[in-house]
């Protein structure tokens, strides 16, 4: 499950850098994964940077999907 979340982080990563939302998409699902590898591992160190990451991650989404709308009114 690991390997899983760390693609999916990186990917997300990568996305974000490409300007594509659905990086953060990926990187809160990588989240997820981290939040259930914790606990299964009792790691719970990991979910201090994992839980405020959703958090931001979704922040972000919220944002850059406004963002969008209002650049998107500007064009018509």
């Amino acid at each position: 499950m690991d390997w899983i979340a760390g693609i999916l982080e990186l990917s997300g990563s990568w996305f974000v850098g490409s300007k594509n939302k659905i990086g953060f998409v990926c990187n809160i699902i990588g989240c997820s994964i981290w939040i259930y590898v914790a606990l299964h591992t009792k790691v719970y160190g990991l979910l201090v940077v994992v839980v405020p990451a959703i958090l931001v991650n979704l922040r972000n989404y919220i944002k850059w999907t406004k963002e969008g709308d209002k650049n998107e009114s500007k064009v018509v």
